[in-house]
């Protein structure tokens, strides 16, 4: 777990609750089938359901529709709602690799968010007056 450069590991500290459908599957990397107590997991995108043509629940379950999935060999992505052409996608919005200079050879990209409310690198400075006051019961003040 602490190898991981990108801390997405997970300790399955407790039994999952008993699944019929699932009570009788052996452990296989290429099913969802749930971690075992004790043992270390991580997110495997749902081979089960892409076999199945589906997508992942955490991709139709996002309340925004900010993840995406597919595959670049086809050049197709969604997010459940709409489809994109992978290389467009990626192109037009600067989609890059998390910590890739590690040598992992990541095949997750990240966009960069878009219609800020605010520059994020400014944070709550220069603000107007109107921003302010939309922003006030979020602003932690020094003292």
């Amino acid at each position: 777990m602490t190898a991981c450069p990108y801390s997405s590991r997970v300790f399955q500290w407790k039994d999952v609750e008993s699944n019929p459908e699932m009570d009788d599957m052996c452990y296989s990397p290429e099913t969802s089938t749930p971690s075992k107590v004790g043992t270390v997991g991580k997110c495997d995108f749902c081979p089960d359901m892409a076999r199945q043509g589906k997508l992942p629940d955490c991709v139709t379950g996002c309340p925004n529709g900010v993840i995406y999935f597919g595959d670049k060999n086809e050049d197709i992505v969604s997010n459940g709602s709409e489809s994109f052409r992978f290389s467009e996608l990626i192109h037009d919005r600067a989609g890059y690799h998390f910590m890739a200079e590690l040598g992992t050879e990541p095949n997750v990209y990240y966009l960069p968010p878009v219609d800020r409310l605010f520059d994020y690198e400014k944070g709550f400075k220069n603000l107007t007056d109107e921003q302010k006051e939309f922003y006030k019961n979020s602003i932690v003040k020094k003292h």
